[in-house]
C-alpha cells in the first residue's frame, strides 16, 4: 500500500525529532557523568589594607614602560624615566579543602573538591634595573571539580579558565596597588624633603640611605650632577660614576667618557696614553677583555656614534674609538691582534677590514692541505677547467657517483646487479669515495698538475668554505666551481652547506 504524502511528511517529523530527543538526553547524560571544573576569584582573599581616598599624584619621574597608570603625574617634562611593570606570580602551592574532599567522597562526587591556589599581584618601579618601588596584593583562585556531577557549576565559577578569572581579580587589586603606590610614595617625598641634601656629602649620604630604594633616587643623583665644579669636571664625574645611574644621567659629552668596562673607558685610555702606554697594546687589552658569555653590562653598552665621535674630537685614536663596540671580536681580528700578524707599515696592530680579515682565511701559496679553485687572478685554475671539461661531479651525489659514471657509464651500471647493493653500504659508500676522489684527481690531471697549477690554499676545510662562499658565491661559475672541486675534497659540500 502506497502511503499519502501528508502521513509521510509528518513520519518524517517523529522521526526527527525522536533523534533530537535522543541527542539532548545523551548531551544531558554526557554532562552528568563526565562532571566539570570551574575557576571564581575570591574578593575576600585579598591580603591588603582597605583601599583609600587616593585617586592621582604628582611624582618626580615620567613613566615608561606596558603599564603606564593615568593617576602617575610627572611634576615637569625633563624628570628622568621609570619604567612600570605588572606581573603575577603563584605565591604558593594549591591547597586543599579537607571538608571539601570528605564531603566530596561520602556524597560520591555530588559535593565538588575545592582548592585555593594562591597568586601575588606584583606593581613595581625600577630604575636603571634597581627596583625603587613595589606594591604586592596577594590573592586566590578558587577551584572546584567533580568527576560525575555539574555541581561545581552552581558556585559561579567561570567554566573551565582560570586565566578569566585572573584577569577579573587584576581588575579588582587595581586600585589597592594605587593606594599602595601613592602612598609610598608620600613617604619618600617627606623623607627627601626631611633629609633635604645639598651638598655632595648629605647626597651621598642620602643615596646610601633613605635613598637607596626611593623614586627621589633620580632626582638626588641629579643634584649630586649638578654639584660638579667648572674645573677637573671629568674627574668628579668619574669619581661619582661608581653609583648605580650615575652615568645615565649624565650629558652625552661626559658620558661618552665613562661608559666600558675598569682601566678601558674613555677616560681611562686618555690617561694610559697620556703616561706613554701604546695604542696597539691599549687595543689588545680592549680585544681580549670582551666577555665570553652575551652582553648584559659592563663591557661598552650603550656606547652610541655620538659618544663615539665625542672620543674622537677629543684626540683619541679612531682605531682605539672604534673598537669601543659591543660585537664581538672575530676569531680572525683576535689572533691578529695577539700575535701581531696584522700592523701596519710603523708596526701597529690596526682593526682591519672585513675584506682583509677575509683574505686571512687563504694562503698565498700551494701549500696548504686543500687547494684553491680559484687562482690570485681570482680565475678557475688549470685543474678545474680540466675536471669541468671532463664533466666530473655532473652526476648526482658525490664521489660515489662519478666514480661509477667513470668506470661503468650509466648504462654498463645497470647491468651489473650487485653494484647497487655494493654502493649503497657503508663500506661501498667509502669505497666509491676514494674510488671517485681518485678518478677526479686523474681527470683534474693528476695532483702534481693541481699542485702547480694553484697559487693559493687553505689549511683547514672551515676556511676554505667560509672563503670561497664568501668570495665567489654570487659568480657565475661559482656551482660548477664547487661540483668539481668537493670531488676531489667531499668533504667541502658539506661544510659549505653550514656557512652563513
Amino acid at each position: 500500500m502506497t502511503l499519502s504524502p501528508s502521513r509521510s511528511t509528518s513520519k518524517v517529523k517523529r522521526s526527527s525529532i525522536k533523534r533530537a530527543g535522543v541527542s539532548l538526553l545523551g548531551l544531558s547524560l554526557a554532562t552528568l557523568l563526565t562532571g566539570c571544573q570551574t575557576y571564581r576569584f575570591d574578593p575576600d582573599s585579598v591580603s591588603a589594607p582597605t583601599s583609600s581616598s587616593y585617586s592621582t599624584g604628582t611624582v618626580p619621574f615620567t613613566v615608561v614602560g606596558d603599564e603606564r597608570p593615568d593617576w602617575l603625574v610627572p611634576e615637569s617634562a625633563d624628570v628622568p624615566e621609570v619604567v612600570v611593570t605588572r606581573t603575577t606570580e603563584m605565591a604558593g602551592t594549591p591547597d586543599l579543602n579537607g571538608l571539601s574532599f570528605l564531603g566530596y567522597i561520602l556524597t560520591l562526587t555530588l559535593v565538588p573538591i575545592k582548592d585555593e591556589t594562591p597568586y601575588a599581584d606584583v606593581f613595581a618601579l625600577t630604575w636603571q634595573g634597581e627596583t625603587l618601588l613595589e606594591s604586592r596584593v596577594n590573592y586566590s583562585i578558587d577551584g572546584y571539580f567533580s568527576v560525575y556531577f555539574p555541581t561545581p557549576m552552581m558556585f559561579l565559577g567561570t567554566l573551565g579558565d582560570k586565566e578569566e578569572e585572573k584577569s577579573v581579580a587584576e581588575d579588582y587589586v587595581t586600585d589597592y596597588h594605587r593606594d599602595n603606590v601613592l602612598a609610598t610614595i608620600d613617604q619618600q617625598r617627606t623623607e627627601f624633603e626631611r633629609f633635604n641634601p645639598q651638598t655632595t656629602e648629605e647626597i651621598a649620604a642620602y643615596l646610601s640611605g633613605p635613598g637607596a630604594n626611593s623614586v627621589y633616587r633620580p632626582s638626588a643623583i641629579l643634584q649630586l650632577i649638578d654639584q660638579a665644579p667648572e674645573t677637573d669636571t671629568l674627574a668628579y664625574h668619574a669619581a661619582n660614576s661608581n653609583i648605580p645611574g650615575y652615568t645615565d644621567l649624565l650629558p652625552v659629552h661626559y658620558q661618552a667618557w665613562m661608559i666600558g668596562p675598569d682601566n678601558l673607558r674613555g677616560i681611562d685610555l686618555e690617561t694610559r696614553l697620556a703616561q706613554g702606554v701604546d695604542a696597539d697594546q691599549l687595543l689588545v687589552q680592549m680585544l681580549n677583555a670582551y666577555p665570553n658569555q652575551p652582553i648584559q653590562s659592563g663591557y661598552y653598552t650603550g656606547m652610541t656614534r655620538a659618544h663615539h665621535q665625542v672620543l674622537k674630537d677629543a684626540g683619541l685614536p679612531e682605531g682605539l674609538v672604534d673598537r669601543m663596540t659591543n660585537e664581538a671580536p672575530s676569531p680572525q681580528l683576535l689572533a691578529a691582534a695577539n700575535t701581531g700578524k696584522l700592523r701596519d707599515e710603523n708596526g701597529n696592530i690596526r682593526i682591519p677590514t672585513q675584506e682583509e680579515l677575509l683574505e686571512q682565511l687563504v694562503r698565498k701559496d700551494n701549500q696548504g692541505k686543500y687547494m684553491s679553485p680559484y687562482t690570485s687572478d681570482d680565475v678557475l685554475a688549470e685543474w678545474v677547467n680540466s675536471a669541468i671539461n671532463a664533466n666530473i661531479g655532473s652526476t648526482v651525489g658525490t664521489g660515489v657517483g662519478a666514480a661509477a659514471g667513470a668506470y661503468l657509464g650509466e648504462k654498463a651500471l645497470e647491468q651489473v646487479p650487485f653494484v647497487g647493493g655494493f654502493l649503497g653500504g657503508t663500506v661501498g659508500a667509502e669505497v666509491g669515495k676514494s674510488i671517485g676522489r681518485e678518478t677526479a684527481i686523474s681527470a683534474s690531471g693528476g695532483w702534481e698538475a693541481i699542485r702547480s697549477t694553484s697559487d693559493r690554499s687553505f689549511d683547514d676545510i672551515s676556511s676554505m668554505a667560509r672563503y670561497l662562499k664568501a668570495k665567489y658565491g654570487h659568480t657565475g661559475n661559482f656551482a660548477d666551481a664547487m661540483n668539481a672541486t668537493r670531488q676531489i675534497y667531499p668533504e667541502l659540500a658539506e661544510t659549505l652547506a653550514q656557512v652563513r
